[in-house]
């Protein structure tokens, strides 16, 4: 496995304090919902530390069937504070303008969670129309992606209209997901035309609005907080976590030996109890890590058409194409063909 940034590892623990709080305001215990991701509310005093990304999700959803709320991810968006994007946060606003900002925002976003990768492009010409950007964001796990993908544009129409000042809506917003059955709440979040079953999840603006200046520039904070994130981007990218060390050597071993426990924890000169405790810390079972390090890599060796499915298989160590197959109608509700035809569409 010579990529390990393919693979999708961790949130920040001050993003899940989003989502914590937006859920005690509800009424739900913090550690009613932590426990659920064999978490103790302990984990909140660490804000600086990382959970694993499908610890995440399931306590995502959770949250989704405890607060009986089918858009807790548009609500969690307009409910963003600064504070849970971490250093990230607190950058953005020292910025002088929205271009520095979303610049940044895409270049620092997996300090908040890599759980998908942020562009900001030109759009393309529309007739009679002045020049617009897409700021997209494109999920890297299969599981609610509805609502990672409103959590995470709402957030942005939120957090960019405190920054700027302008309380205007994007010209267009883009989901890659079917459209549910009330949409009362996009339409008074977004207060723009909300498009479904797109080939991105995007904000669409026009591009005038990048040279917005921002209220709270400080060309002083902004320096010393471009070195302080670039330091830790530094960090989080060498992947010396326990966690990203034994998701890469997992990728690693796959094609050769399969998930084995005792060898990733040889691997990385810890006891197989000891490893098992360490994932435990970030919200993780030995056999969800598997689980979860073969998703992705099944999704990006998929986007290859020279491989066939046999080699998929093999690469993420399965012993055959159907246990591939089922696995992936798990995690996605489709065949592998399926989704294949969908991304050549």
């Amino acid at each position: 496995m010579d990529n390990p940034a393919i693979l999708a590892g961790s949130v920040s623990v001050a993003y899940l304090q989003g989502l914590v709080e937006h859920l005690q305001r509800l009424g739900i215990a913090p550690e009613v919902l932590l426990a659920h991701a064999q978490l103790g509310p302990e984990a909140l005093n660490q804000r600086d530390q990382r959970i694993a990304a499908s610890a995440y999700l399931t306590l995502l959803g959770e949250g989704m069937r405890l607060s009986d709320d089918p858009c807790l991810g548009l609500h969690l968006g307009e409910s963003v504070r600064p504070g849970y994007y971490g250093v990230l946060g607190y950058l953005i606003m020292s910025c002088a303008t929205l271009a520095d900002a979303l610049h940044r925002q895409a270049r620092y976003a997996s300090l908040v969670g890599n759980l998908g990768l942020v562009l900001l492009e030109d759009e393309p010409p529309r007739a009679g129309c002045e020049p617009l950007v897409a700021h997209s964001w494109q999920p890297l796990l299969a599981q609610q992606q509805r609502q990672l993908s409103e959590e995470t544009l709402a957030g942005w129409v939120s957090f960019g209209r405190w920054i700027s000042g302008l309380d205007i809506a994007p010209t267009e917003v883009r989901f890659q997901h079917s459209a549910p059955a009330d949409t009362r709440e996009h339409e008074r979040i977004f207060r723009c035309p909300v498009l479904f079953d797109q080939a991105d999840n995007a904000l669409v603006f026009p591009k005038r609005l990048l040279a917005v200046p921002l209220g709270q520039a400080d060309a002083q904070v902004r320096g010393m907080l471009d070195a302080y994130a670039d330091r830790l981007l530094s960090e989080l990218n060498q992947g010396n976590s326990v966690l990203d060390r034994a998701r890469v050597e997992l990728a690693r071993q796959l094609p050769e030996r399969g998930p084995d426990l005792e060898g990733i924890a040889a691997a990385l000169a810890l006891s197989p109890r000891t490893l098992q405790r360490r994932l435990r810390e970030g919200g993780l079972s030995f056999s969800q890590l598997v689980d979860e390090t073969r998703q992705q890599l099944v999704l990006h060796y998929l986007r290859d058409p020279a491989l066939e499915l046999a080699e998929v298989a093999f690469l993420v160590g399965f012993s055959e194409p159907g246990s591939l197959a089922r696995a992936f109608r798990r995690w996605t509700g489709q065949s592998p063909g399926e989704y294949r035809r969908h991304l050549c569409a």
